[in-house]
């Protein structure tokens, strides 16, 4: 299952979260204020404290900041596809 590492408050983490409610994907939302102990654990499994970040299924992918364009193409590629299967 996806799980999204962001935060309520941060502007680069809406538009991630937008997209997986459009295509109605479930995932686990893990909410990081900046002085928690989920915020260690993915530096450590991401290796930086950016968000958002995602895993799915063992793949990580790690947010730089404003530019998350990585992140929702691999949103679209991996699950705006099955949308589609499902409309037809």
């Amino acid at each position: 299952m996806l799980i999204l590492y962001q935060r309520e408050t941060c502007p680069y983490c809406k538009p991630v979260r937008e997209r997986l409610t459009e295509l109605q994907v479930t995932y686990i939302n893990v909410n990081l204020p900046k002085e928690r102990a989920e915020r260690k654990a993915l530096i450590e499994k991401m290796g930086g404290p950016f968000i958002p970040a995602i895993e799915d299924d063992g793949v990580l992918i790690p947010g730089k900041l404003e530019d998350n364009a990585h992140i929702l193409s691999y949103i679209n590629e991996h699950y705006a596809k099955r949308e589609e299967v499902k409309k037809v």
